[in-house]
């Protein structure tokens, strides 16, 4: 199986839970916080063959491994709507803490290029949801699976690629994919729509994350019904509101209107731009040149991990799976 990490996203992760955890408050603290919560997170997954938590280790599982990571700002999509993001920029945690958690993953990824046969993958002012989209799309291998917190990977799953989300420690998959990607209403239940109509329902409904705002009046209910009724080609291109009061059994002007005058459309179309991650991996046909891989060196491995003190990890699985990918 093929391995991709999401490495901002876990880096995040890792240190968000540590930092608690160890009470980390100084610099110092801070970056040994996103050293070891990022060690943890992907040596854990490496050892364990690409497999949850509460899994006994596999050896050989993995046949190869790349981390991936943001490096920059996403000038490319800022071009095409200037207040992408633009909301982390505001944060103050995030503000004050990037580059804190930038040094543990230069420490991280200093060792891993140093020693071991992990990919490390980057390109300045590039984010890395379109390396990884390109690196899942270029693969041969029979199986491939992202781990990532990111919802924006679950148009990308299919009977071969699968996705490992280790906050919520779910695995989402071809077979599962309504269970975990469909909205749910007020009692629970779930509104189910198509697979292949993920993008679709993203597009209208909008991501806060990274700012981008959806069709006005439509959330992830509102998309996930109308999805669940016909494609959304149908409610674009319809002449009247009839379709979408039938798929939401009631009638709401504003979205309405939001159809007919247009403008649906053209928020759907840039959010498409933005988020289609098929379309962004197509402008990375090569990826040779932002890939860095060391060669496997057990010795210098087990003595760092034993340097930064390491002890959440099966050492002897993790030296074991590493050989495996060299």
């Amino acid at each position: 199986m093929f391995l991709i990490l999401d490495g901002n996203n876990l880096a995040w992760a890792g240190f968000h839970a540590l930092r608690r955890s160890m009470g980390a408050e100084t610099p110092e603290q801070k970056v040994r916080a996103a050293l070891l919560g990022l060690t943890g997170s992907v040596l854990g997954l490496v050892a364990r063959g690409g497999e949850g938590v509460d899994v006994p280790p596999k050896p050989g599982a993995l046949t190869r491994v790349a981390l991936v990571f943001d490096e920059g700002r996403p000038l490319r999509r800022r071009a095409i709507f200037p207040a992408y993001q633009t909301g982390r920029e505001g944060d103050p945690n995030f503000m004050d803490n990037e580059h804190l958690v930038l040094e543990g993953v230069r420490q991280f990824t200093d060792f891993l290029v140093s020693c071991t046969p992990v990919e490390i993958v980057r390109g300045v002012n590039t984010e890395a949801d379109d390396l990884i989209a390109a690196l899942a799309l270029q693969s041969e291998a029979e199986r491939i699976r992202i781990a990532s917190t990111d919802r924006d990977f679950l148009q990308l799953v299919d009977e071969r690629l699968s996705i490992w989300s280790p906050v919520k420690r779910v695995l989402i998959t071809a077979e599962n994919f309504e269970e975990h990607a469909a909205p749910k209403e007020s009692s629970g239940t779930p509104v189910v729509f198509p697979r292949e109509r993920y993008l679709d329902y993203r597009a209208m409904s909008g991501d806060a994350s990274d700012n981008l705002p959806g069709i006005p009046g439509v959330g992830a209910i509102t998309a996930a019904r109308l999805l669940a009724k016909a494609p959304l080609e149908d409610y674009l291109s319809a002449a009247t509101a009839l379709p979408m009061r039938a798929a939401l059994g009631r009638k709401v002007r504003a979205l309405e209107e939001a159809f007919l005058m247009g403008e649906a459309r053209t928020v759907v179309e840039r959010n498409r731009t933005l988020m289609d991650l098929r379309l962004a991996a197509k402008n990375y046909p090569s990826l040779a040149e932002y890939s860095k891989r060391g060669a496997w060196d057990e010795a210098a491995c087990r003595a760092w991990l034993k340097e930064q003190h390491v002890t959440v990890l099966d050492v002897e699985a993790t030296c074991r799976s590493l050989l495996a990918l060299n």
